[in-house]
């Protein structure tokens, strides 16, 4: 039967595993030649519209109440889901090579904090 872990030590390895995470996603911004600015005036405008629009419709012909309110809070959801699309496609050239650096440091958090519960004598 394993002992039980404190607290303590699950917090300590909580903080390892975040400040892991962010070194990972700050070793990937320093890869970059400059800041990341997508350009989202090109990138943004129109799923936004097509969006929202999607949203108003599907809110008017779907939804029970066609009151106005419901047809704009459909616009504005669809708009959001929209704009959040056009920014995930417009870092997409960022966005693997941080993932793969972020898991690779939080790999090797977790390999280094098993090393530590589980140690290996060679002797």
């Amino acid at each position: 039967m394993k002992p039980v872990r404190s607290l303590r030590s699950d917090l300590t390895y909580s903080r390892q595993l975040v400040r892991a995470g962010l070194d990972g996603i700050a070793a990937a911004r320093q890869e970059l030649d400059g800041p990341f600015t997508p350009r989202l005036q090109i990138a943004a405008w129109a799923p936004a519209a097509v969006g929202a629009t999607i949203g108003a419709l599907g809110t008017r012909w779907i939804g029970k109440d066609n009151r106005a309110s419901g047809v704009a809070i459909g616009g504005l959801v669809g708009s959001v889901c929209g704009l959040g699309a056009a920014l995930a496609w417009a870092s997409r050239d960022i966005a693997g090579p941080a993932v793969r650096k972020i898991f690779r440091r939080i790999n090797t958090a977790r390999d280094a904090h098993w090393l530590e519960l589980n140690p290996i004598d060679y002797a």
